[in-house]
């Protein structure tokens, strides 16, 4: 098991059984000795940028559906603080990152001010970007144990699984590059078969 996680993904096991994370995608932000923070770039919620930002801020709404976001979808990020929303969107170079903001890799960033999405939504920042409320998070040692008991398979960072790969098609593309079949393989804890 690698020592640091993140940045790079988690892929949920066949095996999952937590409806939170059956078949997802999680990019890795943080990983260290205190736990781990991940975001699940593939489970969308039943609400559109155009919903959630009416319940917050009615003129954003507005610029949103005029600019044509108002129905992209948002996404569900976690179980943890699911009332907070991120922006995943890739950064431009020499960018200085918003207080709060988390840099995930070489590429990609995790801001949570408003500042950033009422960027986006206006066009002062052009390219991709997701909404996705709430995060994933483990304790000391939480993630190492389940990555263990064959819960969880680490992926390197690989950037196109977060905005150029279809939500719906993620996880197997994922587990594609793991160099594994989807449907064809199985995971377990010590004494499982494999």
């Amino acid at each position: 098991m690698p020592s640091e996680l993140a940045p790079g993904f988690l892929i949920a096991a066949p095996n999952m059984d937590d409806p939170n994370f059956s078949k997802s995608v999680i990019l890795m932000a943080e990983h260290n000795d205190d736990g781990a923070i991940g975001f699940i770039v593939n489970k969308p919620t039943p609400l559109t940028l155009g919903v959630l930002l009416f319940g917050v801020d009615e003129d954003l709404a507005d610029m949103a559906a005029q600019n044509g976001l108002g129905g992209l979808p948002v996404l569900l990020g976690g179980p943890v603080q699911r009332h907070i929303a991120w922006v995943l969107y890739k950064r431009q170079e020499d960018e200085i990152l918003d207080e709060g903001s988390i840099s995930v890799g070489d590429v990609l960033t995790l801001g949570a001010s408003m500042d950033t999405l009422r960027a986006f939504i206006s066009r002062q920042r052009t390219g991709p970007f997701q909404v996705i409320l709430g995060y994933s998070g483990w304790g000391e040692q939480q993630l190492e144990g389940e990555i263990t008991r064959g819960s969880w398979l680490p992926l390197d960072l690989e950037n196109t699984l977060a905005f150029d790969t279809p939500v719906e098609s993620c996880w197997d593309e994922a587990v594609k590059l793991l160099g594994l079949t989807p449907g064809g393989f199985m995971m377990g804890g010590p004494g499982a078969l494999a």
